[in-house]
């Protein structure tokens, strides 16, 4: 009779550590990580990426299953554990008060102490080591447990919904794991710091998170620095331009200095006659520019050119007012880092 209170207390914290696995896997795992599995054929990733849709339910499945089985555990441990105990002082001539009072205490510190070892700590670190592949070996119980206590499992979430309303705390009913860029800089920092990825690895993702924060004015060049050409000037003076500057797109102004009519790259001009040194610029030489404004977020506008093949941006104000003139190659630069170019090499 002994044995089988043994095994079955056995069994019942192998169920206890079921569930407490179930619930820490179900919060640390990765739906991106499951879906590779349920790729590979595994239908118990499928059944997990679904439970994480509603982890309200599962939550409260798993905690369920925790409690019975832990009311059970007490139920049953307790008188077995004492009478071995008692059996064991009393052959020892312990008197049978203090026998008693001995194996109560006995049978009570035995039982919370595996529960606590077996069937609280082990499940949490596999749960924690793998969550996604702890997951997978614990659905189909999980599963099959919330499918048959699903009133009960209704009533208590009912009831934690309820609890809750006072202090005006809203339970999600899904899994939340998108991090903010904050959360993602501090995972990079991390990651960085305890040799996971390399100093340029750093450098590139902290860059590329810094677009979602960084506007356009903040790397643009300032329109006092521009270098243009008026639509009315000639190519021969257009190439003295070019040459001073050492620039190969020169963005094109009208009547006024605002009046951003394009850019022009310096690979066209070659294709005009010798004669046409002296004539204007020809309008459909010129090449489209975007207009943006200048709180534009830099991972907004590197959307932009790369929808729009339109590499080059000129950055006005509401009113209309030129403000500046950026680049893909600027963006890139907050990337990477400075790009030279031959150009840049030929100026140092």
């Amino acid at each position: 009779m002994l044995l089988l209170i043994f095994l079955g207390a056995v069994l019942l914290i192998l169920v206890n550590s079921v569930f407490v696995a179930t619930e820490f896997a179900l919060v640390a795992s990765r739906t991106s990580r499951l879906e590779e599995l349920a790729e590979e054929g595994s239908r118990a990733a499928k059944y997990s990426i679904e439970a994480r849709k509603d982890l309200r339910k599962q939550i409260s499945g798993s905690q369920l299953g925790i409690t019975l089985s832990s009311v059970l555990l007490g139920i049953i441990a307790e008188p077995s554990v004492g009478e071995l105990v008692r059996i064991l002082l009393g052959g020892l001539g312990v008197p049978a008060s203090v026998a008693e009072t001995i194996s109560w205490i006995s049978a009570i510190a035995i039982a919370a102490m595996l529960q606590m070892m077996f069937g609280e700590i082990v499940p949490k670190n596999m749960a924690i080591a793998d969550p996604e592949r702890t997951l997978t070996w614990v659905m189909p119980i999980q599963r099959f447990f919330v499918r048959v206590m699903r009133p009960a499992i209704w009533l208590l979430d009912t009831v934690v919904v309820f609890a809750v309303r006072p202090i005006k705390h809203q339970i999600k009913v899904g899994s939340d794991e998108a991090l903010g860029i904050t959360e993602l800089s501090a995972v990079v920092k991390v990651s960085k710091e305890e040799g996971l990825i390399e100093s340029f690895e750093h450098e590139l993702l902290t860059g590329a998170l810094d677009l979602g924060r960084m506007p356009v004015s903040s790397i643009m060049i300032n329109r006092s620095q521009m270098v243009t050409i008026n639509r009315k000037m000639d190519l021969s003076a257009i190439e003295e331009v070019v040459v001073s500057s050492g620039h190969s797109r020169l963005p094109v102004v009208g009547n006024t200095e605002d009046d951003l009519l394009g850019f022009m790259h310096v690979k066209d001009f070659l294709r005009l006659p010798e004669q046409s040194q002296s004539e204007p610029v020809p309008l459909e030489m010129m090449r489209r520019m975007l207009i943006v404004p200048p709180d534009l977020l830099l991972d907004d506008l590197l959307l932009q050119m790369r929808s729009s093949r339109i590499h080059l941006a000129g950055v006005k104000s509401s009113e209309g007012v030129l403000l500046g003139l950026v680049a893909l190659e600027d963006v890139i630069e907050e990337l990477v880092g400075e790009i030279e170019d031959e150009s840049d090499l030929e100026s140092k």
